[in-house]
């Protein structure tokens, strides 16, 4: 059986092979869960992994030549891991999985936010700091693809 846990990324990393990657899930009593109950603790597991995403991308980061870098826009990648992934505890009712080897033929989806809200937590990052771009981005939904879309999310296809 797998563990259906959330990768946070960018679409850059998606670029190349992801590996030794670290991914949020709910740990096994809410993996137990079942019905409503069960659909709750995965839907959180995902919004942690887009909050740490959100961090990452904001964090700052600086160029060779000094100037700050352009924040990469962030992906959740809904991922089923190998239950013998190791695993240590996050938070109460989560833990991180560690992935060696991201295997794209596991991958459910992709998680994504909109143009417009990814552009508008980009501006308010360079006005007003980090904290404003994750709070824009932590009060809007992602958007949802199959795991099939990801060469055009890459824009490899048109």
């Amino acid at each position: 059986m797998a563990i259906r846990c959330y990768i946070p990324t960018t679409l850059t990393a998606l670029r190349s092979a992801l590996t030794d990657v670290r991914a949020v899930a709910p740990d096994a009593q809410g993996r137990s869960l079942r019905g409503e109950e069960f659909e709750t603790a995965e839907f959180d597991a995902m919004c942690i992994a887009a909050a740490l995403a959100a961090n990452a991308v904001f964090a700052p980061a600086e160029t060779d030549a000094g100037t700050e870098a352009v924040p990469e826009r962030r992906v959740i990648v809904a991922y089923d891991a190998p239950e013998s992934s190791p695993a240590e505890p996050l938070t109460a009712g989560f833990e991180l999985i560690t992935v060696v080897d991201v295997d794209m033929t596991r991958v459910a989806s992709f998680h994504l936010d909109e143009d417009v809200v990814w552009d508008d937590a980009v501006r308010l990052a360079e006005e007003t700091g980090a904290s404003a771009a994750e709070d824009r981005l932590g009060a809007s939904d992602l958007l949802w693809y199959d795991s099939s879309e990801l060469s055009q999310l890459l824009g490899d296809e048109g």
